[in-house]
Order: C-alpha cells, then sequence, then structure tokens
C-alpha cells in the first residue's frame, strides 16, 4: 500500500474515475496495479493537526479492509467536504464504498 502518491498516479485516477459520496466524504477510485491512496484537504477545512488526524483514520479505515481482502489494486483519492468526522463515520463511508463498487 503506497501512501504517498504522485502526480502521474494522480492523474491517471482523477482523470476518468469512479465517483462515490457518503457522510460528506467523496471517494475516487479506479483500477491500478497496486494499492494507492491519496488526498485532496485543503487548509480552509482546519488545522494541521485536525486534517493530519482525517487522513489517519481514513488510512486506518482503509488499511484495515485491505487486510481482510476487501479492497486490492485500486487507487483511491478522498476528499472530505469537512474534517470533524469520527472513525465510525469514516468506516461505514469506506465500508460502503468498497460494497458499491465490489472492489476486492
Amino acid at each position: 500500500m503506497s501512501f504517498s502518491i504522485n502526480n502521474k498516479i494522480f492523474s491517471y485516477i482523477t482523470l476518468s474515475p469512479d465517483f462515490y459520496l457518503k457522510n460528506q466524504i467523496s471517494f475516487m477510485s479506479r483500477k491500478c496495479d497496486e494499492l494507492y491512496l491519496g488526498f485532496i484537504i485543503p487548509k480552509k477545512l482546519g488545522s494541521a493537526v485536525s486534517r493530519n488526524k482525517f487522513k489517519k483514520r481514513c488510512r486506518h479505515a482503509i488499511y484495515s479492509m485491505h487486510k481482510k481482502g476487501k479492497v486490492s489494486n485500486v487507487g483511491i483519492v478522498v476528499k472530505p467536504q469537512h474534517i470533524n468526522f469520527d472513525f465510525g463515520a469514516i468506516n461505514d463511508s469506506v465500508e460502503s464504498w468498497a460494497k458499491r463498487f465490489g472492489v476486492n
């Protein structure tokens, strides 16, 4: 799992992605050669501490689904509308995204 993606991978994912929105968290995803994870979180959404906490919670939710075999070989870009989510809301969004697109 790559926690940081370069411009080439980001462009590949965002050119013609599958969009999904739940709990004000949008997911752009596309099949890739391995699991990639990126974020679009502007500074206006909150302090660096809050933005990093959101990213850490997302990484954990996606990584735990990856360990269970529910997510594999996909590039994901996460863009929240705000960052004040508890882990349950983030995990629920990630699980419903995985079910919706049958990522496996």
